[in-house]
């Protein structure tokens, strides 16, 4: 796979776990919600990582290179603040902490009475929103029109027709889960 399909890839995989996510916590069903929130935020934490290896040392990582960080969402933000100019506070290491205990958790023989729960699904809005719109502007300047809209290739997939038949099985169109109860979509791009 080439090296721009792999980020653009990455980085519209990450767009559809964020909105899976945002389904799932906002209708309660956070064992399998807050998973897959930690994977949504993993994805883009990796895709950085590929695109500061290629930037600042010419280097392409491939997916071997990338599974060398693991599922870790702590140790990726990590490595994520050593090559990042910018600052995070403490909540955001709290907040990635609980997403890494709910990956950790999301098979019954690690269940327990003291498992933390978030239902904010607002924390996850700030935190998508903001790491989505730095890393795209890292994006090399010919793949940008491809992932500076959400969803990129996979929303532009949905036909009308495809549309038609989601809600009238009466679910909700991708863009529709981005905007319902999302304090944060104006850092979104839409169209």
């Amino acid at each position: 796979m080439s090296p721009i399909i792999n980020r653009i890839g990455y980085l519209n995989l990450a767009d559809m776990d964020y909105l899976a996510a945002r389904l799932l916590i906002l209708n309660g069903l956070l064992l399998s919600g807050m998973p897959k929130a930690a994977e949504s935020i993993e994805k883009l934490l990796k895709l950085y990582l590929m695109l500061e290896s290629k930037i600042n040392k010419g280097i392409e990582l491939d997916a071997k290179q990338l599974k060398t960080y693991g599922h870790n969402l702590e140790d990726l933000f990590e490595a994520f603040k050593k090559v990042v100019p910018l600052s995070f506070d403490k909540e955001w290491s709290n907040y990635f902490s609980a997403l890494q205990e709910s990956y950790k958790n999301r098979y019954p023989d690690a269940w327990s009475q003291s498992m933390k729960w978030e239902t904010d699904v607002e924390r996850l809005d700030i935190c998508y929103s903001y790491l989505r719109a730095n890393i795209v502007e890292n994006f090399p300047a010919e793949e940008l029109d491809q992932v500076r809209f959400f969803g990129g290739a996979i929303i532009s997939a949905y036909s009308s027709e495809l549309l038609g038949s989601i809600t009238k099985n009466g679910g909700k169109p991708p863009l529709e889960i981005l905007k319902l109860n999302n304090k944060s979509i104006d850092n979104f791009k839409t169209a």
